[in-house]
């Protein structure tokens, strides 16, 4: 028995799809981590392919062989991934633009660690709120989420669709969220030691004698994290709200991008 060899049109559909969904899963908070090994990434990319390509090998039109169009068509995929998963990193951005400000609120800036994803210092608060964010999303299902977007894209934003750079505007809305979500996470905190300073501004005034950066340090720590832990289901509350709210604004992305 013989089985049909593909065309090259069918070739050219399924590096497509394929390049969308590498580009996506590999710019992904938690499934794209470095931790991940490459073999299990490399192995849910091919499998998400083959599973994907029956359902979008008939709804794609001919696409051009030419190579300075294919590339062009290719650019377009990753960039297609790469805003669909900007999407999950700013909520993680968020939590983390939230650590560094109570992190500088309590005077704990100095106190930095390598963070491997970034490859850059960042403080320990900011590192806890990322782990935290991780163990979330994973508990929420945000992951399901986008492995269900990835295969509705292919039909909301099919390939070789013309962008529409309106629909662009979703990602600034985006990103104007997350400071709005990072002052909530981080407004217990900002509140509380600000009273703190004023109460030891006037202690310095009143008692010159005291040293009060000294007294400070120790004060504001240890405020500032028994706030972070009264203030943890407040943290789990806004986390999995902005999570979840993801289940509708990427649709929303890929209809408004495709001119729906």
């Amino acid at each position: 028995m013989e089985f049909p060899w593909p065309d090259i049109q069918q070739i050219t559909v399924a590096l497509l799809v394929f390049l969308r969904i590498s580009a996506m899963l590999f710019l992904l908070p938690v499934l794209g981590h470095q931790l991940v090994p490459a073999q299990v990434k490399v192995g849910l990319i091919v499998l998400l392919t083959l599973l994907i390509y029956p359902l979008v090998q008939d709804k794609v039109t001919l696409i051009p062989l030419e190579p300075i169009a294919f590339a062009a068509i290719a650019l377009q995929e990753i960039l297609i991934a790469g805003a669909l998963a900007m999407f999950a990193q700013l909520t993680f951005t968020a939590a983390q633009f939230a650590g560094q400000i109570m992190s500088f609120q309590m005077g704990m800036t100095v106190a930095n660690v390598f963070d491997p994803v970034t490859r850059s210092q960042q403080s320990v608060i900011s590192q806890l709120s990322i782990t935290l964010a991780m163990l979330l999303w994973v508990s929420a299902g945000a992951h399901h989420i986008f492995l269900y977007a990835m295969i509705d894209s292919f039909t909301l934003f099919p390939i070789d669709q013309p962008w529409h750079f309106p629909g662009l505007m979703a990602l600034t809305d985006a990103a104007a969220n997350m400071f709005v979500l990072s002052l909530k996470i981080a407004a217990p905190i900002m509140l509380l030691l600000f009273f703190v300073y004023i109460a030891l501004g006037l202690v310095s005034r009143a008692v010159p004698q005291i040293q009060v950066f000294f007294v400070s340090f120790p004060l504001t720590v240890g405020l500032g994290l028994l706030t972070f832990g009264l203030g943890m289901p407040a943290f789990i509350y806004l986390m999995s709200d902005a999570f979840t709210a993801l289940s509708g604004q990427v649709p929303l992305f890929l209809r408004h991008l495709s001119g729906v």
